[in-house]
């Protein structure tokens, strides 16, 4: 709380200040004399013009033109000043000067119609565009302080799909355009900024969100194509801001965040009841209670229930000591831009932090962008930009909040109170003791060279840099830590260290002769990328006070090092024709060539065409004359793009290097290869290493998309619908090999992946006068994704489902709660379905239980009634099926937009609907082991309490995982001072993210991992925010 009063004793004599100056807020000089005024407003073909907004200047008073364009103002100064606006109509103001009836011609607005997008090498006016190609306002998302611009993108974009599983400080976003294309390789977008393609989309949270002036989504293979071998994810494109005005502008953004949780925690509060009903689970077990005021096997006393409810007085609340009651973010922006007839700049600095909800768990970022750019000749123009970054993340979340509460914090002697000698999880001596701290650079550059060498004709070179570099230092103490303990005290220090350098050079031609239009790019691109990574880790510590920072203290002997490097290079050529008929009829031809080192001497080299064509309908004479469209243009487009997302060599025979400690002394070991003996045990453990495979090639995307761009009422209303199919072959996969080959592992190329959907997208200004806007977006989304091939089945070693045919893989990781995968790769179904039993109820009595094939414990009263899908009588692997999906059917966003004179309100939904959610903590928690299953009690949803049960996958834990959250919701007032000479202007706001969030999932938070499972965690946070941005 510190932090927010002590920004706010800053914020406050600003603004005080700003408003002193600010004389005239409110109120206009008015001549003595006052006047009626009306007249009729109409366009360029003098068609009257419906709902014409025409405030009087200085004031928010005025009114709107009627079906016939007619309006009528009463009691006006004779020297007022008339502003009639509409939308897509340039803005115009009459001087009244005593006049009675003024008529009013509105010319179209020329920067609307010549709005342009940013396409890659390029721009092309957004009425032009023949891809698939969707821009998000970055105004709709400053309001929300974040360390990424990803996680604000959710919800935002059709077909834009975002992830935010992970509300820990810093955390990122997982992020898919059009579904998921690869199963090893990347699936990420490519991010562009400014372009300079930088990598995936992790690599945003090195811009912040505040420098950003642009953002186009590159979705379809005819906009994304011509970066080739990257853009089979689809490309995010953000151009970042630059100075534009010849004046002097300052803004000062200052932002304060306080957390809280948005529902309660599921924690025991009553010891009594924890108590009984673990006493009940052991003994339905075969084990004996452990509450019975006894010392157990770790010499741990445990009270009696008839204790418990009488003499024992401890009952701590572990969740108030390891979590924070209001963690408080901030996020400062100072920018300044300036310019003059040859040069301008732009420069901004960022301090942004973050506390996580556990305590001293935080992360911190702060940096600068600065943009130069200077016209040299009349035709010859260089630009700079900058960005430098720097992270720090203290990593202290996962706490045991949820600790037994009969646990006392200190035993009587002061010392933590451990359990037994292997208590890994008492919270405050892991918060003390151990340290987990990461740091990081990151440094963006680009100079470009713009040369015009005729007004048709412009040649650019432009040359990037990027830098990154982190460190991270861990310290597991000899106590309190499994690390720790195992090693004697275990340090580590990794650090990583990777460059990327691209030079493009590319030019672009551009001429109209006649009805005929046409533009063209050319150029070439080398690309090399450089990484070295390091590692110290040192264990048996004489000494821990300095932990890590005195590596020395470890024994030499049982240290190990580890250090790599790698490079990779890209080289690729690109071209793209645009050819336009009488503004009718568009063609766009795109093709690339990307040579990469990470592919096999047979496939060094992969090309991908594409190809758009559109019609701007409206423009026809006989679809204008029906006066409904003020535009009706299809698309149609096809292309091929590529995925080279995997680690550089792996097409060469790879060694690997294993050290393991065996009778007292450590071994080294080089393979390919096995090696026993590992860690003295006689077990045995495979070398890391690789086969070589030369005909290792890209994965391909294929992707056809159908798209109407629909605009009405003077494009106050519009629409965009899509339509795509897209198809990526040859993935990229490892596959495990025999033992006898010496190897263990190659990548190969096998399988293919198909994602079919549509997109919706709905703009409207519902209403527009001088006091009142309405406006909305309405955003869906629907996607289907499927697997068609996983490789030849003896090789890829596929599994048949015995009662379908169906050839699938595990996938993910197996959960020591089921000793199982839930997750599946099925040829035929969506990526990750869940593959596991029916259930039907709960076994009721014993001959229930064997009669529904159930036999020993599993037929038990109160276990789970199985479901013998192939009725042999038995219930075997024979009898899984799929019995989940996590990939929803329907993502949706909603953006209201509401105005009244200064005031501002703005509401975001988004959801997902359609879509299962694997629920590991529906059973076992404090909120539903009292609904279990007892004699007395024999319900039919819950199974009895029993410790050692080995449940099994089953569809009992899956849930409906639909949600309908309220995203954000913001408040603001505008002050704005014609004649102060310091504030131009000052914003207030109010915003409050993830403020509810409907749906029937028991859990905490619907929003889980790509897998769809959900292991538990902590609630989502609801964050509230104040803001204030001056501009001087």
């Amino acid at each position: 709380m510190k932090q927010g009063r002590k920004a706010f004793e800053v914020m406050l004599p600003l603004i005080v200040f700003c408003l002193l100056l600010g004389g005239s807020l409110t109120g206009f000089a008015q001549s003595s004399g006052q006047i009626d005024v009306s007249g009729v407003v109409v366009d360029e073909s003098n068609e009257p013009l419906i709902g014409v907004s025409i405030r009087i200047d200085g004031t928010s008073l005025g009114t709107t033109t009627n079906i016939d364009g007619e309006y009528s103002i009463k009691g006006i100064a004779k020297d007022a000043t008339l502003i009639f606006s509409y939308v897509g109509m340039n803005p115009q103001k009459e001087q009244v000067k005593g006049r009675t009836k003024i008529d009013v011609v509105l010319t179209t607005d020329a920067t609307m119609l010549n709005e342009v997008v940013a396409i890659g090498y390029g721009t092309v006016k957004k009425s032009d565009l023949t891809g698939s190609v969707t821009s998000v306002k970055p105004e709709a998302i400053t309001t929300t302080p974040s360390n990424s611009v990803e996680g604000l993108l959710q919800g935002r974009a059709a077909g834009l799909s975002v992830n935010n599983s992970s509300q820990d400080p810093g955390a990122g976003s997982t992020v898919r355009i059009r579904g998921a294309s690869s199963l090893n390789g990347s699936n990420s977008p490519l991010v562009v900024v400014d372009g300079f393609p930088l990598g995936d989309a992790g690599d945003l949270k090195q811009i912040n969100p505040a420098d950003i002036v642009g953002i186009e989504i590159l979705k379809d293979a005819s906009a994304s194509a011509i970066y080739g071998s990257r853009g089979a994810n689809g490309v995010i494109m953000i151009t970042t801001k630059k100075a534009k005005e010849s004046k002097t502008i300052v803004n000062i953004r200052q932002q304060i965040t306080l957390s809280q949780k948005s529902t309660k925690l599921d924690l025991w509060r009553d010891p009594v009841l924890m108590a009984s009903l673990n006493n009940e689970g052991r003994i339905n077990g075969g084990l004996d209670p452990l509450y019975v005021g006894k010392v157990n096997s770790t010499g741990i006393y445990y009270p009696s229930i008839e204790e418990l409810m009488t003499t024992w007085d401890i009952n701590t609340r572990w969740d108030e000591i390891t979590l924070r009651d209001l963690p408080v973010s901030n996020n400062t922006t100072v920018a300044v831009q300036s310019s003059n007839e040859k040069t301008n700049f732009a420069l901004s600095a960022n301090y942004y932090t973050d506390q996580g909800l556990f305590i001293n768990d935080d992360y911190k970022k702060y940096g600068y962008h600065l943009s130069v750019e200077h016209q040299l000749f009349s035709n010859f123009k260089i630009r700079v930009m900058n960005i430098l970054s720097r992270n720090v993340r203290d990593n202290n979340s996962g706490l045991a909040y949820w600790r037994n509460p009969i646990f006392p914090v200190y035993d009587e002697n002061g010392d933590y109170y451990l359990t037994n000698s292997q208590d890994y999880e008492h919270p405050v001596a892991i918060t003390e003791h151990r340290k987990q701290q990461s740091k990081g650079i990151d440094v963006i550059s680009s100079g470009t060279l713009d040369w015009q060498i005729i007004p048709q004709l412009n040649l650019t070179t432009q040359l990037n840099y990027k830098y990154g570099s982190s460190i991270s230092d861990k310290y597991y103490p000899k106590k309190y830590t499994e690390a720790g303990t195992f090693s004697n005290g275990q340090a580590q220090i990794d650090n990583w260290q990777g460059q990327n350098l691209v030079s493009e050079t590319f030019a672009n031609y551009n001429q109209d002769f006649d009805k005929h239009s046409l533009s063209a790019m050319a150029g070439f691109s080398y690309e090399t990328y450089t990484e070295r990574s390091s590692g110290l880790t040192a264990r048996n510590f004489v000494n821990e006070t300095l932990g890590n920072e005195n590596m020395g203290a470890g024994n030499p002997e049982q240290n190990s090092l580890s250090n790599g490097k790698l490079d990779t290079k890209l080289v690729s050529y690109m071209g793209r024709v645009n050819y336009t008929f009488d503004n009718r009829y568009l063609a766009t031809v795109t093709f690339r060539a990307d040579g990469s080192s990470k592919f096999g001497k047979n496939n060094k080299w992969a090309y991908f065409p594409s190809g758009a064509i559109s019609w701007k309908a409206h423009q026809e004479e006989f679809i204008s004359r029906l006066g409904i469209f003020n535009e009706l243009k299809f698309r149609a487009s096809y292309g091929v793009s590529g995925n080279q997302g995997i680690s550089a060599y792996q097409t060469l025979s790879r060694y690997g290097t294993e050290k393991y400690y065996n009778n007292g002394s450590w071994v080294t070991t080089i393979g390919p290869g096995y090696v026993s003996g590992w860690t003295g045990q006689g077990g045995i453990n495979r070398v890391w290493s690789g086969i070589p495979n030369p005909d290792l090639k890209w994965e391909s995307t294929q992707q056809f998309d159908f798209g109407i761009d629909m605009g009405f009422f003077n494009n106050r209303l519009r629409i965009g619908f899509d339509a795509y199919i897209k198809k990526t072959k040859d993935l990229l996969r490892q596959r495990n090999l025999a033992p006898s080959s010496g190897y263990d592992r190659m990548w190969v190329n096998d399988g293919n992946i198909e994602n079919r959907g549509v997109e919706l997208s709905i703009d409207g200004i519902i209403l527009s006068t001088p006091e009142w806007r309405l406006n909305g977006t309405l955003i869906m989304s629907h996607n289907k994704n499927k697997i068609t091939n996983l490789g030849n089945t003896l090789e890829s070693g596929l599994i048949e489902d015995p009662m379908t045919g169906m050839l699938f893989e595990y996938s993910g990781n197996s959960y020591e709660k089921y000793r199982d995968y839930i997750n599946i790769l099925a040829i035929g179904q969506p990526m990750n379905v869940f593959y596991g039993y029916k259930v039907d109820g709960i076994v009721q009595t014993l001959d229930e239980g064997i009669r529904a094939g159930l036999d020993g414990e599993y037929a038990q009263p109160g276990e789970f009634k199985y479901v013998d899908l192939n009725g042999d009588g038995s219930i075997t692997e024979a009898d899984k099926t799929i019995i989940g999906d996590p990939n929803p059917d329907l993502t949706m966003s909603l953006q209201l937009n509401l105005g009244w004179r200064n005031w501002d309100l703005g509401v975001f939904f988004n959801g997902e609907f359609g879509k299962d959610v694997y629920n590991t903590k529906a059973f076992g928690e404090p909120s539903n082991q009292p609904l279990r299953w007892t004699i007395d009690n024999p319900t039919n949803k819950y199974p009895s309490l029993r410790d050692g049960r080995q449940s099994m996958v089953s569809d009992w834990w899956v849930e409906d995982g639909s949600f309908l959250r309220i995203q954000t919701l913001t408040l603001g007032y505008t002050f704005n001072f014609k004649n102060s000479w310091i504030c131009d202007k000052i914003r207030l706001y109010a915003n409050v993210s993830n403020l509810y969030t409907f749906s029937k999932f028991k859990g905490y938070d619907p929003e889980v991992g790509l897998n769809g499972v959900y292991t538990g965690g902590y609630p989502r946070l609801r964050k509230w925010t104040f803001g204030v941005d001056f501009t001087f």
